[in-house]
């Protein structure tokens, strides 16, 4: 069966899911339906807020619950609220409400402002003047209120995003908690992105993570201004997910930062088994763009690192350690699969300027807050930086290996992995591995790649990082950095490569041992147990081993709902001669094919915000029990039950599931390693994460330490 065959079964069984899980057609006739509620228009006002007047919106909404009738609600809102600014590549500074009074004296505050510029679309333009926040809150709030404040940070992998996107607006649950007697206000905002968020700067104690900088203004402007708009500024709660959960964990090492700006925090889809970049590989990527670069041309720079192919090539050159093609390189080739991650701040540097003391990563620094903590059910199969090595990795073995079979039943990986090298480093072979992305993009590509013997092993060793050994001299013989493809097949005679010691390990258990293509669904299991293994080592042992060692309170949750609609839109790509987004983005489209089997990263924000609508702001069609799950579950995120009644205990390995049951005493699930997560090798049944930290598999005995 080919691929496009098995892609059309997969995405038609999908979509049959959906029609099932849509319950809009009922075989015994319901009472008339009661006329739908319509909200009024939106209504402008304008009140004293500090010593400044703003003007802002007050709207109106339906707001639905799982024990009442639907109704209406209004909040206001103060949207585009500007709170700080920015020379290129410096770090923003705050900026006072009184700053942006126009020439009557008011502040406006009705509409959105600039998103970061980026190369995905999003709902508003995009500027560099892009530093803004929203505010959404009770109607008729007083100045003295004290309501809580949850404060969000949007994911996009570093690379896109934005506070205003329609996901993540905070008129439905701010409504809703009002509604419940439970009133507080949410604020979203803007965080550079890509290149113009994370430069390299010379220098101990200095750094260009100039996006975690952005956040950080945020929040002082938050925590200087909130309790003017009736907040409590000793009552912040930050929240991100995925790159900004991510960014918590940076933020929880900040002690002006955490504690002061906020005191509790939620982190959805933090991979705290990601190996950040390092001060010196930070400074081995510097392009030495500064203030007079055209933004036209650094977005260029950027769209060829995140095009998948660029990223797969750094990721093999970084992962072999090529001496001269790829000279500094951390543990593991991790941080080239997301290019503009913040990097490790360096605390001191030696003579010659290399770094000698870093400071500690966000794994090894703890929890300052109290912390509420999670992870997705399938999160490699969607997630960002994991997109090359699941789904690129795959096709170009195919085409790869239709000329060179051999490479398949060779006991020697390095063959594969330099051949791959190799081949990436020809145009016509890139635009033959377009051509085939593109076709399985037209037949709806297929959601069970496969993964040949082989190709898992070399992968997989890769994947944590692997180094040539050979004669020294002879290597050296071989550079020409000039000429990568010369440089390579010279070496591919004369080198071996050997992966970590615990690749081998982990290789070596039942639950991850290499299965032969040959058998039934062998090439199939591999790819199956390599998403496994990033599951288990990037998201949910170090999450559990976070809770567990952590010296505040802590909430572990799964959320393992699988959605009857997928979270993706893969028509976002650019369209060159309109200038918009609506044509085919490869990327988009395997991150939409990864979200079929299961719940992937990102699934629980409808859930979250109660909002029917995909990461780009369309519409979906849930059923009437995901209805109810949005209404329970969008209320006790923005809860004190979220932190105070599931507090997870390393001796119960108490866990919250999430899989779209409801919440009740029986939403709880105890020893859950060892119930959810049951290994076949002996060292592993007690639970998968359990044995492989008991066997130090883990990234905190490991690449991490």
């Amino acid at each position: 069966m080919n691929i496009a065959y098995r892609s059309l079964i997969a995405l038609s069984i999908a979509t049959a899911l959906i029609g099932c899980g849509d319950d809009s057609q009922p075989t015994v006739p319901f009472p008339d339906k009661p006329e739908p509620l319509i909200p009024a228009p939106v209504e402008t006002f304008t009140t004293q807020i500090g010593d400044v007047m703003v003007t802002a919106t007050k709207e109106e909404l339906v707001i639905t619950s799982n024990t009442e009738d639907d109704k209406l609600a209004s909040v206001e809102s103060f949207k585009g609220i500007k709170f700080a600014e920015a020379e290129r590549f410096e770090h923003s500074n705050s900026v006072d409400l009184t700053e942006l009074m126009n020439s009557e004296g008011i502040v406006k505050a009705t509409s959105f402002g600039d998103a970061c510029p980026q190369l995905k679309t999003v709902s508003q333009i995009q500027s560099e003047d892009c530093l803004n926040l929203n505010i959404w809150r009770p109607v008729g709030v007083d100045a003295d209120a004290e309501l809580p404040v949850y404060v969000f940070i949007h994911g996009g992998d570093f690379e896109y995003g934005s506070g205003s996107e329609v996901l993540v607006q905070g008129d439905t649950v701010v409504a809703q908690g009002s509604d419940d007697g439970k009133p507080f206000i949410y604020v979203s905002f803007n965080y550079r992105l890509g290149q113009l968020g994370t430069q390299w700067v010379k220098g101990a104690n200095k750094d260009g993570n100039y996006g975690l900088g952005d956040q950080k203004r945020a929040l002082e402007w938050v925590h200087n201004n909130i309790a003017d708009f009736g907040g409590n500024a000793q009552k912040v709660t930050v929240m991100g997910q995925g790159s900004g959960a991510m960014s918590i964990g940076f933020l929880q090492q900040d002690h002006d930062i955490a504690g002061q700006y906020f005191q509790r925090a939620i982190m959805q889809s933090n991979p705290y088994g990601f190996e950040y970049p390092s001060y010196d590989v930070a400074k081995s990527r510097n392009n030495n763009f500064d203030a007079d670069t055209s933004v036209d041309e650094i977005m260029a720079s950027q769209e060829t690192a995140l095009n998948g192919i660029e990223q797969l090539k750094n990721w093999l050159l970084g992962s072999l350690q090529i001496p001269i093609l790829s000279p500094t390189a951390d543990e593991t080739p991790m941080s080239n699969l997301m290019p503009f991650a913040p990097y490790i701040l360096c605390e001191k540097t030696s003579f010659l300027g290399s770094c000698s003391e870093s400071a500690e990563s966000p794994m090894q620094a703890g929890f300052s807050v109290p912390i509420v903590l999670g992870e997705n059910a399938h999160e490699a199969n969607s997630f960002g930086m994991l997109f090359t090595t699941t789904f690129l990795i795959p096709t170009v073995i195919e085409l790869l290996t239709d000329d060179e079979p051999e490479l398949l039943t060779n006991e020697d990986p390095a063959k594969l992995v330099l051949a791959m090298v190799n081949w990436l480093e020809d145009e016509n072979n890139i635009v033959l591995l377009q051509q085939k992305l593109s076709e399985q993009a037209s037949d709806e590509a297929s959601a069970d790649l496969a993964l040949p013997s082989s190709a898992y092993s070399a992968v997989t060793g890769l994947f944590y990082g692997a180094k040539l050994e050979g004669d020294l001299l002879e290597m050296t013989g071989c550079i020409d950095t000039s000429d990568i493809t010369g440089t390579v097949g010279c070496l591919v005679d004369i080198v071996e490569i050997t992966s970590h010691q615990q690749t081998q390990d982990i290789l070596a258990l039942t639950d991850f041992y290499p299965n032969s293509e040959a058998g039934i669904g062998g090439a199939l299991d591999n790819m199956k147990q390599f998403k496994t293994l990033l599951n288990d080592t990037l998201f949910n042992g170090p999450a559990r081993y976070m809770a567990a060692n952590s010296e505040v309170e802590a909430t572990l949750y799964h959320f393992e709902h699988k959605p009857s609609f997928n979270m993706w839109n893969f028509k976002t790509g650019l369209n060159e001669e309109t200038g918009e987004y609506d044509q085919l983005s490869i990327i988009d489209l395997f991150k939409t094919i990864g979200c079929i089997s299961g719940a992937c990263n990102g699934s629980e924000l409808p859930f979250m915000f109660n909002k029917a609508v995909r990461f780009d702001g369309s519409e979906v069609n849930p059923s009437s029990k995901e209805k109810a799950l949005m209404n329970e579950m969008s209320r006790l995120w923005f809860s004190d039950e979220l932190f105070q009644s599931y507090q997870y205990s390393d001796a119960a390995d108490n866990v919250l599931v999430i899989d779209g049951a409801g919440f009740s005493d029986n939403s709880t699930t105890f020893d859950w390693d060892y119930v959810t997560n049951p290994g076949v090798d002996p060292k592993l049944r007690e639970g998968r994460l359990t044995g492989l930290a008991e066997q130090g598999l883990m990234p905190w005995d490991w690449y991490l330490n």
